[in-house]
Formats: C-alpha cells, structure tokens, sequence
C-alpha cells in the first residue's frame, strides 16, 4: 500500500469511527409497561403461536397498513430535504443527500433487505384492534414483559445472522422529525470535509471504507429509527414492535456467506401470501412467555374460551388466565 493509499485509509477510518460511534452511543432504552403487552391475531395465527411454540414477525410490506412504511419514508426524505436547507452542503455532501432520497424513495425495493416485525399494544382490550381482527373471532395474546425490558426474556429470531430488539412506536410528527435531524447532524457534516469525501471516492471498492459501504451504514441507522414511526392516527393503539432483520453494523451469530437459505416462511391471508420468520425460544424446551389470552368480542366467551383453555393445556402453557371481551360485538 502505498503512502497515499495509507492516508485515504487514515480519512475513512475517521469517517467509519463517527459512524460507529453514533450507533454505539449510550441511549436510555425504552421500556415496555411492566406486566404484559398484547399481540393481537386471528385464530389460526393464535393456534400457530401455541402448537408451534413460536411467534412470527410479518415482512413489514405485508402489514395490514401497508402505509405504515411509506409513513417514515416520505417524513424521513422531507427531513434531508430541510437539512439541506438549513445546512447548504459541499457538492459531495449534496451528493450523498440525493442519494439517501432516492434509497427511501424506492420502498419496495430497499425492503429486498428485508424487515419483520411483530406487534403488540399495551392494551388487551382495544377497539380498534378487535375491528381489524375480532370481526371473525380474534384473539389477544398477554406476553410477560421481561424487568429490563429489551431482552424479551430468551426469545430470538430463527435466523441466526438477524437480530432482534423492541421498539416503542413513536407517533408525534415533531419528535419523528428530531430524530431524525438528530442522525443527520451527527453524520452528514463528516461529508462536507474534502479529505474524506476524496479518501471516501478513493476507497470505493473497499467493502467497509468505500463511499458506498460508509452511506449504506448511515442509510440503516436511518432505517434503524423509521421503523419505529406511525400516522399519528394510531395514536390511541400505543404500539410496541420487534423489529427482526439483518443490520449491518451489528451482526450477529453465524453468517456463512448466504450459503444457508434465509428460512422465510409463509402464510395466506386476504387472498395472497405473507412472508414471515420466526420468533424462538433461545432454549427449546422454554415456552413462549404467555401469561393470558382474550377472546374477541364477537366469540361466544364460554365456548371460546374452553377451547383456548384445552388448546394451551394441550401444548403444556400452564398458569396461563383465559379472559373475553365485554366490548360490544356491534362494531
């Protein structure tokens, strides 16, 4: 390597270290009410999460509300646009900024690396959950918060190089907002140093210090927030989610090169299919943290409740309550 190769290398690093430790900063985690929090699901996806001893988390494409990804698109590209604004950049910083709107302009395919996710309330007994599941049946299902509130007491995604965490759904459009500029003032700036950019450009085919590698990290921090991001609308469902997918900068467990096919599974549902993984116990012989099911509104609460009491019991949940619904089934 030579001495100028050795000093595009030196400016990449810099870059490479900003990033990192932007996403290895210390951050508060937020926290599930303690107790329980609440999945929401039809009887085959209730009798699929007992029989099988697992929880799937759907492709975030096939979410009921497929709005709900482009929501955090489109406020995200709104967001570079008033930085840029704000903050006039150098032409390659600009660049960059083109180029992070063009990645979250093309959800369908940005989302070929793929993210599941599996949600839950804080409430068991919601309304507007059972107009989108109970109508024919539905089911809430009670899982017991873990005290830290982030380790999801043993749970882990099937695939092994994908990894799992909560999320609380934030729906205030000005806090989205912040969190957003709060990444892009942290990260875009380094852009606008000539000896990075140049080292950057020098460094493309580099794996981890090219140009591309550096705004694709940045783009999954980026990534890493919107998820979490709802229409205010939804305000009263007080989400919580796990997020399930490949990052690229905290791999995890084995990764074989794609050697090992992704283990993606599917369901049908509307009329189409629905892609999803699995959500596991780390030990096989644990179960799911269950702790209680209710029965939706429009279900006869004693019939359907013997069976989900013979169900459980059949599959080995004990200690598990069996409630319904005393919402009107007039929706």
């Amino acid at each position: 390597m030579n001495a100028f190769d050795k000093g595009a290398v030196q400016q990449a690093n810099v870059a490479m270290r900003q990033v990192l430790a932007f996403h290895n900063r210390e951050v508060t985690p937020e926290q599930p009410p303690k107790g329980s929090i609440f999945h929401y699901t039809t009887a085959d996806g209730l009798k699929g999460i007992i029989e099988n001893n697992e929880l799937w988390a759907t492709s975030a494409c096939f979410l009921n509300d497929s709005a709900e990804i482009t929501y955090g698109y489109s406020l995200l590209r709104e967001a570079l646009n008033e930085w840029a604004i704000k903050n006039p950049p150098s032409q390659f910083a600009l660049g960059v900024i083109r180029e992070l709107s063009t990645v979250f302009g093309e959800v369908h395919g940005r989302l070929m690396t793929p993210i599941y996710l599996t949600c839950f309330c804080e409430d068991d007994n919601l309304l507007s959950q059972w107009r989108a599941y109970g109508q024919s049946g539905g089911y809430s299902l009670g899982v017991k918060v873990p005290s830290d509130g982030i380790s999801w007491a043993g749970l882990k995604p099937e695939p092994s190089i994908y990894t799992a965490r909560w999320v609380r759904v934030e729906y205030d459009r000005t806090e989205q907002m912040r969190k957003c500029t709060v990444i892009l003032d942290s990260l875009l700036p380094m852009f606008n140093n000539p000896d990075i950019s140049q080292a950057l450009t020098t460094l493309e085919s580099h794996f981890l210090l090219g140009y591309s590698a550096i705004r694709r990290f940045i783009a999954d921090i980026l990534l890493e927030e919107i998820v979490a991001f709802k229409n205010k609308a939804f305000e009263v469902e007080k989400e919580w989610r796990i997020v399930v997918r490949r990052r690229e900068l905290t791999k995890q467990g084995t990764d074989d090169g794609g050697k090992t096919p992704l283990p993606v599974y599917f369901r049908s549902s509307r009329g189409g299919l629905i892609p999803y993984v699995k959500l596991i116990p780390v030990e096989p012989k644990d179960k799911l943290p269950v702790v209680c099911v209710r029965t939706g509104p429009t279900l006869d609460k004693t019939l359907a409740g013997m069976a989900v009491r013979m169900m459980l019991d059949k599959n080995g949940f004990s200690n598990v309550t069996v409630d319904g619904s005393d919402i009107t089934s007039r929706f």
